[in-house]
């Protein structure tokens, strides 16, 4: 008997603690997620009607890019947060017309940088309407990232998932860390390199070149041409549905399969 109330009062005990520990959690990833002791919207406009390609380079913080038809003109909105008044203040959206037009983000040095607790933190999210045929060139360093019905874009990342819907022209990508996701494009699709995260691009009319991938699994389907990874080092690659050829030049460790590939299928062969 007594060794059944012990066992009983243990399995208590657990299941509080657990309960106790689950519910600090979600205190702590909610309070961190709304969390923004000082902040200020972000709302400018610039002139594009002359330019060849603006150039993007954002910070900490989401970015969203849309763009829009019968438009001459990059609409900019957003909010800065910040753990000090004195960030917040320092903390601007830089804008430069020309032929290469600009939007930059300033942030101040935060010192460590954010906190899941708050200490130190400044941020920009941004909203960004371009002219749908405007080409791109994006820089970010953290926060996830969502494009559509953009032109021609060439994107650098540091971390942060990216996710393109419905782009109208080529597209090239370098990025660090987090999972890229492309939903239909007009154009060719070039992965230039991919340190860690999860490659899926689905309905391209041109083709997809993965140039270096470290880790994370590769989806592709529904290609109108070639799809060619050149050196994948782990994670499992899948084709399905491709008009061109497939090929994998180098490859690490993962499975490899594809389906409905009309063209040749050159894979390496593992021992």
């Amino acid at each position: 008997m007594n060794s059944k109330r012990t066992a009983m009062a243990f399995s208590i005990r657990f299941w509080a603690l657990a309960l106790a520990a689950l519910l600090i959690y979600q205190f702590s990833t909610g309070a961190s997620a709304d969390m923004c002791k000082f902040e200020k919207k972000i709302d400018q406009t610039l002139d594009v009607s002359n330019s060849e390609i603006l150039l993007i380079s954002a910070a900490a913080g989401d970015l969203d890019i849309i763009g829009v038809s019968g438009s001459d003109q990059a609409v900019i909105r957003g909010r800065v947060c910040a753990s000090k008044e004195s960030w917040l203040e320092q903390s601007e959206v830089i804008t430069r017309t020309g032929k290469r037009a600009e939007v930059s983000v300033n942030l101040p040095d935060t010192d460590g940088g954010w906190s899941s607790f708050g200490n130190n933190y400044a941020w920009i999210d941004l909203r960004i309407e371009v002219p749908q045929n405007l080409a791109l060139d994006v820089k970010d360093s953290s926060g996830d990232m969502h494009l559509t019905n953009i032109a021609a874009v060439q994107i650098k990342d540091s971390s942060g998932d990216i996710e393109i819907e419905s782009a109208r022209g080529t597209l090239s990508i370098s990025d660090s860390s987090g999972d890229i996701e492309i939903d239909g494009a007009e154009d060719d699709v070039t992965i230039e390199s991919d340190s860690s995260g999860d490659i899926d691009a689905v309905d391209i009319n041109g083709s997809v070149l993965v140039v270096s991938d470290s880790s994370g699994d590769i989806e592709v389907s529904r290609v109108r041409d070639n799809v060619v990874v050149e050196r994948d080092s782990s994670g499992d690659i899948r084709v399905n549905d491709v008009d061109g050829d497939f090929r994998v030049l180098k490859d690490g460790s993962g499975d490899i399969r594809s389906k409905n590939v009309k063209g040749e299928v050159d894979i390496p062969v593992k021992d």
